[in-house]
């Protein structure tokens, strides 16, 4: 699920507090409140899968400093 507006993860957090702001304090039609209950569920989804690219970024990260840990540590135990 690409973000088709090549929001930043910033973006969209601010935009999804908007709306949020929008159906809890204003007066809104129906449909606008539909609008924007979508617009807010999309926006929710795009922002999960962010994190969880970020999540899995990080972890990535840490395995490969890990192995990399592990080899200097064995060719330090080969000396």
């Amino acid at each position: 699920m690409s973000n088709e507006n090549n929001q930043s993860f910033e973006e969209m957090m601010s935009e999804l507090e908007t709306i949020v702001q929008k159906l809890d304090n204003e007066n809104v039609s129906l449909e606008e409140s539909l609008n924007l209950y979508q617009r807010g569920m999309k926006l929710s989804a795009e922002c999960d899968e962010t994190l969880k690219n970020a999540e899995k970024k990080v972890n990535d990260l840490m395995s490969n400093e890990t192995d990399e840990k592990d080899v200097v540590q064995n060719e330090s135990e080969d000396d």
